[in-house]
């Protein structure tokens, strides 16, 4: 009679034991789902698509369809007689920025400028391009610094043409002073990982010179 009492007992426990676990594992996967994200369809987006890769060759080669970005003869003069305007010593951080082959200038018409002691991420370059993108003019960026698969993403998308913008390494003991040459405070790198960079931190202009060795504006 003990025996069956034991028997019953033990398999009470084993009972009990599974019934814990099969609640457990419920409670667990209620909080999983829980803890995702919602399901928010992205508008555009086929769920079935291949992403596009693209080589670095074909990534750093223009679009077929890009327009031409050559300078008029007349206009390459004017600009190159304007260098007497407030100038930087300081050009292009890379040769990808460059949009008239001839003269090797990288020119931009209308553009945001603005001066940052240090760039490190993309995510820290964001609010400067959407800055300018939202006001639909191409961004100046100069700067003591820039990281390097930063500085190569922004060039990128200037090669494909999906932003216009230039970005000059300026030596930073020098950046104060450019900034009070375009009116400007400089701007420090915690207030772009902030995301804070209002309309005061732009300097618009007429037009932007860089060349290798220098920088020119017109206002």
């Amino acid at each position: 009679m003990e025996w069956r009492i034991i028997v019953g007992a033990a398999a009470l426990g084993a009972l009990a034991l599974m019934l814990a676990f099969l609640s457990d594992r419920r409670s667990r996967r209620r909080r999983e789902q829980e803890s995702l994200p919602p399901d928010r369809p992205v508008p555009g987006l086929v769920a079935a698509a291949a992403p596009t890769y693209l080589s670095a060759e074909q990534a750093n080669t223009p679009p077929p369809d890009a327009p031409d970005q050559a300078l008029a003869a007349g206009e390459r003069e004017t600009l190159s007689a304007a260098r007497s305007t407030p100038q930087l010593a300081s050009g292009w951080a890379d040769a990808r920025f460059v949009t008239d082959q001839e003269s090797g200038w990288a020119v931009l018409h209308d553009p945001l400028v603005v001066v940052v002691d240090e760039v490190g991420s993309v995510r820290e370059l964001l609010p400067l391009v959407e800055k300018a993108a939202a006001a639909d003019r191409p961004l100046v960026v100069v700067t003591g610094g820039m990281d390097a698969d930063t500085l190569d993403t922004l060039a990128v998308n200037v090669v494909q043409r999906t932003r216009h913008a230039l970005v000059v390494r300026h030596p930073p003991e020098d950046l104060r002073q450019a900034a009070l040459d375009l009116g400007v405070d400089v701007v420090d790198r915690t207030s772009l990982q902030a995301g804070w960079c209002p309309p005061t931190f732009f300097s618009p202009v007429i037009v932007w010179v860089s060349s290798q060795s220098g920088s020119w504006f017109m206002r």
